[in-house]
């Protein structure tokens, strides 16, 4: 039987599977950050006709002569290192990877794949999930970073834990102005009536009503800051036990304060008893005053509470509910509250490997790790260079030129190998007429 007819039907062979290659690239070239594949030939067993000789007295070295039996494809390769283009979708939880990494899928809490596919959402328990296939997104829970190596878990991003946050009491308050020397409401027995808002350390918003009067000594630079009342946000008044009058001096000749409750750095620490407990301690500033006559001929005090200290810190917040989440570069998940709050609940987590292509591809968009791709080395997406873009997607690397390119000498090595096997029957035709 004629060689030429089983390197025919080897050829045959190879150039189907790499037509089945281009095919299932070409199938692909719309699937969300498909890696395209390459098939490579090589060739196969070899019969020695003679063998080779060396060089003699009176003659030079010969060459084996040897004839091959074919072809076979030698191997399949994932051509996963170049990414494909960017394709925006709007969709917050759409992801792509600049960069090597690959994100980590579980389908079962146990079992690890890998994928380049970003397309994500929140199924109904709150957890981040493929779209697909509803397999759970790979991450680190709360504010903590990703450390080469961490211990890796499903995002649960939606649980009683994260739906709402509680509130903040506020530690400082301010007050500003002058207190005009003439104003008649001084001498009143309310006085000047402040009211300034404060969050206690249940998240609830109270009002505290301070009277300002003179000093009751005759003085013009000498007054009284006193709470009044303490009342929450059901209009309820509370009882407060403790003794919240604040002594306040001024200089006579230049208006500045000169001492508030007998501290000259005008700083005063209110404290809180019985049903307004949950207020405070309360720091407050009164270094910001000062004690003029005014010039109007109402002379009205334009002095006013804030609540937060000069600066605008330590307001505190109020209890508050999640409104929304975003997402960084870094793959950190942060959720919005109600009260203005924005607290990282969550990491994505990445992976690497030192043979990419050596993953092994299991559908659904997914890669296993295999012994040819070593082990998946978890990371921080930035700690190589690359980030996490939200809103778009990796698209099929597929080139579709390449495609046909190769689809066309795919057609001609296929017609030219069975032009050997068509040719070698007619051969073999010929040497059976022989006998006629």
């Amino acid at each position: 039987m004629m060689r030429s007819l089983w390197s025919g039907v080897a050829g045959l062979t190879t150039h189907q599977m790499e037509m089945d290659v281009i095919g299932n690239n070409i199938a692909n070239v719309n699937t969300t950050a498909f890696k395209s594949q390459a098939a490579g030939f090589s060739d196969v067993l070899y019969q020695t006709i003679k063998n080779g000789t060396g060089a003699g007295d009176n003659v030079a070295t010969t060459n084996a002569s040897q004839v091959g039996l074919g072809s076979k494809v030698a191997s399949i390769y994932t051509n996963i290192s170049k990414s494909g283009s960017m394709q925006t979708t709007g969709n917050a939880f759409d992801f792509m990877i600049t960069g090597d990494s690959f994100f980590m899928i579980t389908p079962d809490s146990q079992t690890r794949n890998y994928t380049r596919d970003g397309a994500f959402t929140i199924d109904s328990d709150g957890s981040l999930v493929t779209q697909n296939n509803g397999y759970y997104v790979m991450g680190v829970m709360g504010d903590g970073g990703i450390t080469p190596g961490a211990n890796v878990t499903r995002l649960d991003l939606i649980t009683d834990a994260t739906k709402t946050i509680g509130g903040t009491a506020t530690s400082a308050s301010y007050f500003r102005g002058n207190i005009d020397s003439l104003d008649g409401s001084l001498k009143e027995q309310d006085g000047k009536n402040l009211r300034v808002e404060v969050f206690g350390n249940d998240g609830r918003t109270y009002t505290l009503k301070f009277n300002l009067t003179d000093g009751g000594d005759g003085a013009d630079n000498t007054f009284r800051l006193s709470l009044a009342t303490v009342q929450n946000d059901e209009g309820k008044i509370l009882t407060n036990t403790t003794d919240t009058n604040i002594n306040l001096v001024y200089s006579k000749s230049s208006g500045e304060l000169v001492s508030a409750g007998g501290n000259a750095s005008g700083m005063v620490t209110l404290t809180f008893g019985g049903e307004a407990s949950m207020i405070g301690p309360l720091n407050i500033d009164l270094s910001n005053t000062t004690n003029y006559a005014g010039t109007t001929a109402t002379h009205s005090s334009s002095i006013y509470g804030y609540k937060g200290d000069a600066n605008g810190l330590n307001k505190g917040y109020a209890n508050g509910s999640m409104t929304g989440m975003s997402v960084t570069d870094n793959g950190s998940i942060y959720a919005k509250y109600s009260n203005g709050q924005t607290v990282k609940i969550a990491q994505i987590a990445v992976a690497e490997f030192n043979n990419a292509m050596g993953l092994e591809m299991v559908g659904d968009n997914l890669y296993a790790e295999s012994l040819n791709s070593g082990a998946a080395q978890i990371m921080d997406v930035t700690a190589d260079g690359g980030y996490i873009s939200s809103g778009v997607l990796e698209t099929s690397n597929v080139d579709l030129a390449k495609e046909f390119t190769d689809m066309i000498t795919t057609q001609r090595g296929f017609q030219a190998n069975s032009r050997v096997i068509t040719t070698s029957d007619e051969m073999l035709q010929i040497l059976r007429g022989l006998k006629r």
